[in-house]
């Protein structure tokens, strides 16, 4: 196993203890905005760990990161607009 695979696994393993952690969470948002949120900054952050550690943005491992994280990006605006469009209170992340 590459050490690429490995960095995934974990991130993917953070991931999922983030979205346990966020049922308890305390904010005013709705839970599916706090998961969002949760694996935004898990996926930011291993993203940013892994740039330190290749030096480069061309590595595959920094490549895909920043794919997942645009996806994750992508539905929390999603689901955001959609939320406030039905009159829920929400506050970004961004």
């Amino acid at each position: 196993m590459t050490v690429a695979e490995k960095e995934l696994m974990q991130s993917d393993s953070m991931l999922m203890q983030s979205s346990q952690r966020s049922v308890h969470s305390t904010r005013k948002l709705p839970l599916t905005l706090q998961v969002l949120e949760q694996e935004i900054m898990v996926l930011r952050n291993a993203m940013e760990r892994m740039y330190r550690e290749q030096a480069t943005f061309q590595s595959e491992l920094v490549i895909d990161l920043s794919r997942q994280l645009d996806v994750k990006i992508n539905e929390y605006m999603q689901y955001s607009c959609h939320s406030r469009a039905q009159g829920e209170t929400t506050r970004s992340v961004f």
